[in-house]
């Protein structure tokens, strides 16, 4: 097949960089040849056929005629990323999310707009409030989060229908939640949560891949995050006295996560012991580790044992994480992908096809999977 007579370079470019994918490894998946073929097309010192255009652009996620269009495709913004000692490499699992992610805001945004909705009013609401108290109450009065109700959950999956209780309460006010989908596992140490921010769909992801606790934990993160308007990539839930992490606007938003979750009102004794903070984690559906750094900062904590205590309760942590790791295996990849793509994202796609807004390709390439399927 002869090449073509003309390629975007400036859009091969953007697209690469759009996944974080380099030209070496961009060029290994176009062929297994030496040659590194999409550093070339990018120099323009040669042109590739269109079946390599066709290869390229399904690696890419992008259309082939973006390619080939003298139009060229917008580059991704950057999300502050408060990961640290990362290698580009493996960050590059993250930008493809990130991508994915924008790519739906991007049709989302357009859609919505069409269809009248109105911006999202309480994004950045809360960025004027310089306390993490103000803001975990101003966060628990806009989403009508009781925390009566979620102590009152018990049972298998208590841990779980908190979680659902809180993503419920965000989407019912226009927040899209979604988790890392399970092909690309993403380890919990490249990212826990992820905010982007849209004027019509702000996202927030959560990895699968994390314990239900650290999930909760990293959800109301996000929050604050999105109340502030202050976009974020991180890996870091650092309950001790957050002296480690650099950045302000993080060590923030733990605060805020710590206050809304385990208030400092609900602990009015002096002190408190080992089964005590099994009781905590288990009504309030956080980590037993949370609980002991929670307390040990407000001065909740004696006795001389506290770093074996400590220890302990991070080895138990550590169990959790692994165990929830070991049970992300497989699974019906419908289940999975609906999961992934957050109820809200699923309801809007699903009840545009079937009130004939969109067509049924349109739709089910939204959702990664068929929408004759989908079940409300």
């Amino acid at each position: 097949m002869g090449k073509v007579a003309f390629i975007n370079r400036n859009n091969l470019k953007i697209a690469r960089e759009n996944i974080g994918m380099d030209v070496f490894i961009a060029s290994k998946k176009i062929s297994k040849s030496k040659k590194e073929y999409v550093s070339l097309w990018e120099s323009g010192e040669e042109l590739p056929t269109w079946s390599q255009i066709k290869k390229l652009a399904n690696i890419y996620g992008v259309s082939e005629l973006s390619l080939v269009s003298k139009i060229d495709i917008e580059k991704n913004k950057d999300i502050p990323d408060f990961r640290v000692g990362l290698s580009a490499d493996e960050k590059n699992d993250v930008k493809k999310l990130l991508n994915l992610v924008l790519k739906r805001q991007k049709w989302l945004q357009e859609f919505l707009k069409k269809e009248g909705y109105k911006k999202n009013q309480l994004l950045g609401s809360g960025k004027n409030l310089t306390s993490a108290v103000a803001l975990a109450n101003n966060i628990a009065d806009s989403l009508k989060i009781d925390l009566e109700e979620i102590k009152s959950m018990s049972g298998v999956g208590a841990y779980r229908k908190a979680l659902k209780y809180l993503i419920t309460k965000a989407e019912d006010q226009g927040i899209f939640v979604g988790k890392t989908i399970s092909y690309h596992k993403i380890p919990v140490e490249h990212m826990r949560g992820l905010f982007v921010s849209n004027d019509y769909c702000p996202f927030i992801i959560l990895n699968r891949q994390d314990s239900i606790t650290a999930q909760i934990f990293s959800f109301i993160h996000e929050l604050a995050h999105f109340f502030r308007k202050s976009e974020s990539i991180s890996n870091s839930i650092d309950f001790r006295d957050s002296n480690n992490i650099q950045n302000t606007e993080e060590v923030f938003c733990n605060k805020v996560a710590a206050e809304l979750l385990l208030p400092e009102k609900e602990f009015e004794r002096d002190n408190y012991n080992k089964q005590d903070i099994l009781v905590i984690g288990e009504k309030y559906k956080v980590s037993p580790l949370f609980v002991f750094y929670r307390l040990k900062n407000l001065k909740k904590l004696n006795g001389s044992s506290l770093s074996e205590l400590e220890e302990y309760l991070q080895k138990q942590s550590n169990i959790n994480v692994e165990g929830k790791r070991s049970k992300n295996k497989g699974g019906n990849f419908y289940n999975n992908m609906k999961d992934s793509n957050g109820e809200l994202f699923n309801k809007i796609i699903a009840s545009s096809y079937f009130e004939n807004k969109i067509n049924f390709v349109e739709a089910s390439n939204l959702l990664k999977f068929s929408v004759g399927v989908y079940e409300y």
